[in-house]
């Protein structure tokens, strides 16, 4: 049994529960509860001064083993290379206290196996499995090649063609053990072949067939869309999660609402973005123009969708690459930038931890701090409730506990602790 004391974020966006506790046996929560009703048995205890305890976070949008923002140097990519940045990439997340994450295109999932198997100790994958991209579209990341040379490049995207092609990917994803599918309907703003962000992309039959194909799986499809037609094509087909989401407007919000969808708007990586682009010479004025303009859209878009409580959740979109401001060791940076959005810190907690567990299908076993659930749990030095910023410095994650394991402890040797 481990016992955790301390002020208690449960995730469910409540006020905290000072002097709080929480006991856990196997992989299980089997209690939530004040120190003081804490029984009398033995127990590892774990406390911290002004500490907190909370669900382990998820991040909401990943792209594991990319490694590099400039698609040129994805051509280079090996499977190999790729799921060794990929396990570079998910410790960084744990040690900031992340449990989980949902990658939208990548081979992640083909890890699992080793995972199983116990050869492999990572953060929970959730995966799309490849994306699907329509040709020339946002995931055609090689438009420099011929077609025929692209599509035989290492890559994280299927070009489809046709309802019939669009299917037969979705089922390759399933066959892999893909847990959503993941469609491209819009460009964005690295694309290649648009150079004006309210291209559309995959016509409402294309959509509706991996809407239908993700259904007999058992799940949703989510869609990178920026630009305003591909948001409302891809809501009024069907899709489900909305992901980045720069120029929405009031049917799109009304729709999201209406259809109970979600919202992942990943302003760390246009955060990052930005910031590279301003102190870097050399960059193309289209490239620097179209992430301005964006970047501004984005906070307006994300403020009607606050406003109507649209279902929001926490992804950073971080591509893993130092030089341009995206490792995966300042994933937290998402949690920020939705606090300078207007989302009080509480919200985002929740943010990242309730809501992103729904995202992930998974709300029943993970997300808040309730018996029964699996035993995902932080230990933090401070109050990020009051303050996110405490959530961006990883040494003040203390202890990350993942299936009822601890799989990060920095504490100091501690004293035996009397439950009582």
């Amino acid at each position: 049994m481990i016992v955790l004391k301390g002020r208690v974020l449960d995730g469910n966006g409540g006020p905290p529960m000072e002097h709080g506790a929480v006991v856990l046996e196997g992989n299980r929560i089997c209690r939530v509860c004040q120190e003081q009703e804490l029984p009398d048995c033995a127990a590892t205890v774990y406390t911290v001064e002004d500490g907190t305890i909370m669900p382990g976070l998820i991040d909401a949008h990943v792209h594991m083993g990319w490694g590099s923002a400039a698609s040129v140097d994805w051509i280079s990519i090996t499977p190999q290379l790729s799921m060794a940045r990929a396990l570079r990439d998910m410790a960084a997340l744990r040690e900031q206290g992340y449990t989980a994450f949902r990658d939208l295109g990548s081979d992640v999932i083909l890890m699992r196996p080793a995972v199983e198997e116990g050869l492999l100790d990572v953060p929970r994958i959730f995966g799309a499995g490849k994306i699907l991209s329509q040709i020339g579209g946002h995931g055609d990341v090689y438009q420099k090649l011929s077609l025929e040379a692209s599509e035989r490049a290492y890559s994280p995207a299927f070009l489809v063609n046709g309802v019939d092609e669009v299917r037969r990917a979705c089922r390759i994803n399933a066959r892999n053990g893909a847990d959503f599918i993941k469609i491209m309907t819009t460009g964005g703003v690295f694309s290649q072949g648009d150079k004006a962000s309210p291209h559309s992309h995959f016509s409402q039959e294309e959509i509706r067939a991996a809407v239908e194909e993700a259904e007999n799986m058992g799940t949703y499809v989510s869609t990178h869309a920026q630009a305003n037609r591909g948001i409302k094509m891809a809501l009024k087909n069907g899709v489900k999660s909305i992901e980045h989401g720069f120029y929405l407007d009031d049917e799109c919000v009304e729709l999201m609402v209406k259809q109970d969808c979600w919202l992942v708007p990943t302003l760390a990586i246009m955060h990052a973005s930005k910031t590279y682009f301003e102190r870097t010479q050399g960059i193309l004025p289209y490239l620097r123009e179209k992430t301005d303009r964006s970047y501004e859209a984005h906070y307006r878009s994300l403020e009607l969708a606050r406003k109507a409580h649209v279902r929001v959740g926490v992804g950073c979109d971080f591509l893993g690459d130092e030089k341009f401001g995206c490792p995966y060791s300042q994933a937290t940076l998402e949690l920020e930038r939705l606090c300078v959005a207007g989302y009080t810190p509480m919200e985002v907690i929740t943010m990242a931890t309730k809501v992103n567990a729904g995202i992930l299908l998974m709300e029943k076993e993970l997300g808040t701090l309730e018996a029964g659930k699996l035993a995902d749990v932080l230990l933090v030095s401070g109050a990020p409730d009051k303050d996110i910023r405490v959530l961006r410095q990883a040494e003040n994650v203390k202890l990350v506990i993942q299936d009822g394991r601890v799989v990060k402890n920095i504490l100091p040797a501690q004293p035996d602790h009397p439950l009582q």
